[in-house]
């Protein structure tokens, strides 16, 4: 699938005047989030050295769910989903919710 064209496609609908509804664009914000999330997961775990297997262990999952959780197939991204994680790789979660955008960063070496 080209998203390129499918980001014209949006873009072209702003400038006509079409207005996505709240929903589609909350939606489209949590896929957003879910896969910034799902990458910092992959990459903490990778640094750390776990495998899937591993990190499924530490959160009581399974490896299955910790690999959706990696590709960002997780909605919605939950505050337990977020503390669990933050327990396992040893991070401190920072979540920033705003109405011009929200983000989801990790800092090594979680706050006692």
């Amino acid at each position: 699938m080209n998203h390129a064209r499918r980001q014209l496609a949006r873009e072209k609908k702003t400038l006509q005047g079409v207005v996505e509804a709240p929903t589609v664009v909350a939606e489209r914000e949590q896929i957003r989030l879910a896969m910034a999330l799902g990458q910092m997961v992959y990459d903490r775990r990778s640094a750390l050295g776990l495998s899937e297997a591993d990190l499924a262990e530490r959160l009581g999952i399974s490896a299955d769910d910790v690999e959706n959780i990696e590709v960002g197939g997780v909605l919605p991204v939950t505050s337990d989903l977020l503390i669990r994680l933050s327990v396992a790789l040893d991070v401190t979660v920072d979540l920033h919710i705003a109405p011009t955008g929200n983000s989801v960063s990790f800092e090594t070496g979680a706050a006692a």
